[in-house]
C-alpha cells in the first residue's frame, strides 16, 4: 500500500513537472526573471501544487474516476462540465505539441540532431507510452520522476558546493531576462494554471486507482 501511494505521488509530480517544463524556457521566463521574488514564487507554487494535488486525487478516489469527465460531471453543472472538458483536451493537445518541439530543440542543441528527428523520437515515445495500460504508465512516471530529482540534486550540488555568489550581481542579471508577465504573482497563477490544466486529468485517474487498495 505504501509503495503504491509513493508511486502515485511520483507519477503526479512527474506529470506536473513535465507540463511545467515542456518548452525548456518556462522557469526562466516565469520565475528567474523576477529575481528574489521569483524564488518566493516557486515556494508558493510548491505549496499550492501540494494542496491542489491532494484535493484532486481525493476527488478521483471518492468518485472512483476512470477519466476526468466522471468527476467533473459530479462537481460541475452540465455547461461548465462541457467547457472544462473541452479546455482540458485542448490544453493537453497544445502542450503536447510544445513538448515535442522542445524535445526536437533539446536534442539539436545537445547532439546536433535535426529538429524533426528529435520531435519524431519524442512523438513515437508518447504514442508508445499511450498504448500501455494505466498501471504501466504510472510505473514509467514513477521511474523517471526520481531520476529528475537525482539530476536536479547533482546539478544543484555542482552549482553551489565550494562556490560563492554575488547575489546583487545575480539579481541584476535576472532583471535582464524578459518575462511576458507583469509581476511574479500573475506569473505564478499563470504557471500553476498551465500545470493544473495538463495534470488534472491524470490526477483524477490516479486518485481513482487508489480505491482498489482500500
Amino acid at each position: 500500500m505504501v509503495k503504491r501511494i509513493f508511486n502515485i505521488a511520483l507519477a503526479y509530480v512527474g506529470v506536473v513537472i513535465g507540463a511545467g517544463l515542456s518548452s525548456g524556457q518556462d522557469l526562466m521566463q516565469y520565475f528567474v526573471g523576477f529575481g528574489k521574488w521569483g524564488i518566493i514564487g516557486t515556494i508558493v507554487l510548491g505549496i499550492i501544487s501540494v494542496i491542489f494535488g491532494k484535493i484532486i486525487i481525493t476527488l478521483g478516489s471518492y468518485y472512483r474516476s476512470n477519466d476526468h469527465y466522471e468527476v467533473l460531471s459530479q462537481i460541475a453543472g452540465p455547461i461548465t462540465n462541457k467547457i472544462l472538458d473541452i479546455a482540458l483536451i485542448i490544453s493537453c493537445f497544445v502542450v503536447g505539441f510544445v513538448m515535442i518541439a522542445g524535445a526536437g530543440s533539446n536534442l539539436n542543441q545537445q547532439f546536433g540532431l535535426p529538429f524533426w528527428l528529435g520531435g519524431l523520437i519524442c512523438a513515437l515515445l508518447v504514442i508508445f507510452v499511450s498504448f500501455l495500460d494505466f498501471e504501466k504508465i504510472t510505473n514509467v512516471l514513477g521511474i523517471f520522476t526520481p531520476l529528475v530529482f537525482i539530476m536536479i540534486m547533482i546539478m544543484g550540488a555542482y552549482t553551489f558546493i565550494g562556490r560563492s555568489f554575488n547575489f546583487e550581481e545575480l539579481e541584476a542579471i535576472s532583471s535582464t531576462i524578459s518575462s511576458p508577465m507583469p509581476n511574479v504573482w500573475i506569473s505564478l497563477l499563470n504557471y500553476f494554471a498551465l500545470t493544473a490544466m495538463t495534470g488534472v486529468s491524470m490526477a483524477f485517474v490516479l486518485g481513482g486507482s487508489i480505491l482498489s487498495f482500500h
